[in-house]
């Protein structure tokens, strides 16, 4: 009963007397956001979806979109929505859940990327559908996609050998990505989104590790001035349906979500963040900062100082009943297939 009460308090079904031949509501399925109703996800994922997923089931299943967390709580409650049964589809980051999907983090550790967003995505897909099933227990994955490769933003610090890390406070978004850059020689500092540009302009941090593509809305060009082209990691951005909320659904409202979901639906959103890469590089030139290349010997060493964050990971994996060194050859086979060199 308690877990009937849930979904209900998700999902409405509300089956309307109709004319013969007319399409009538008959769900509606409530998606909570942490981003922006301007950002690339809204924009481009979230709204689309749900305008797709209306039209395909001929207005039977309408979606209500909440952004920038307009149901309350914080980024850290969007899991216990669901899985409470408040909302019905949530779109979140992996980090933003601490302790609830450490194998998915796994795809954002240093160096494991494939390097564009469009074949991350799919090998992301492919690891948690393949090896990470139990820590998605209870959840019906619509799409897990990658953004393009993060890089190294700093302030006044060119990052040019791994020296320079030296007593850098850097943003970072996620635990394993912490334990990266404490190899590295700096100082993690986790923080939300919306409060980087400020803490950036006003020292509280010396820079950052985030994607191209989310510099140009944020407008962080304005308060870096050096960026290493390193291509570090991929952030896994997880758009998750409660599974109680699908089971709800009669078999044909289900087929409109599966066709909706996967593997193709995740690549496509890679392309769209790929799409987004060069425009926000070239603003940043545009800006007079400066772009940093490395070369394959500094490069090298920087990928023997993430260790610790490789070694961290495996043993969190171990503490949770997997083999954790046999998972993370798993995923190092998995993303060198889709690109990684």
């Amino acid at each position: 009963m308690r877990s009937f009460s849930r979904v209900a308090a998700g999902v409405t079904l509300a089956f309307c007397l109709a004319p013969v031949g007319v399409s009538a509501q008959e769900v509606t399925l409530r998606l909570h956001s942490f981003g922006s109703p301007t950002s690339l996800d809204h924009t481009e994922h979230l709204d689309r979806w749900a305008e797709q997923v209306e039209a395909d089931s001929d207005g039977r299943i309408a979606v209500e979109v909440y952004p920038s967390l307009q149901l309350g709580g914080g980024v850290a409650d969007l899991v216990p929505q669901l899985e409470d049964g408040i909302v019905d589809i949530i779109w979140t980051l992996p980090g933003f859940a601490p302790g609830r999907f450490p194998g998915t983090q796994g795809l954002e550790l240093p160096f494991m990327n494939t390097g564009d967003s469009a074949s991350m995505s799919p090998a992301a897909m492919e690891f948690i559908t393949t090896h990470l099933g139990p820590e998605f227990e209870g959840i019906k994955i619509i799409s897990v996609h990658a953004t393009d490769a993060s890089l190294v933003h700093t302030v006044d610090t060119p990052i040019e050998t791994l020296e320079d890390f030296e007593g850098l406070k850097l943003r970072v978004a996620g635990r394993f990505i912490g334990e990266a850059v404490k190899g590295l020689g700096a100082t993690p500092v986790g923080m939300g989104l919306g409060d980087v540009y400020e803490a950036l302009e006003r020292g509280q941090v010396d820079g950052m590790l985030i994607n191209w593509a989310i510099t140009k809305p944020f407008r962080f060009y304005e308060v870096t001035e050096y960026h290493t082209e390193v291509p570090l990691y991929q952030s896994m951005l997880m758009t998750l349906m409660s599974q109680a909320s699908y089971d709800a659904l009669p078999d044909d409202l289900k087929a409109v979500i599966d066709q909706n979901s996967g593997v193709e639906y995740a690549k496509r959103m890679g392309v769209i963040w790929d799409g987004e890469t060069e425009p926000a590089r070239q603003a940043t030139i545009d800006a007079g900062d400066t772009i940093i290349t490395l070369s394959d010997e500094e490069i090298a060493r920087w990928k023997e100082a993430v260790q610790p964050a490789y070694d961290a990971w495996i043993a969190e994996m171990d503490s949770r009943g997997y083999d954790g060194a046999a998972l993370f050859e798993a995923l190092k086979e998995i993303t060198a297939k889709y690109g990684r060199e």
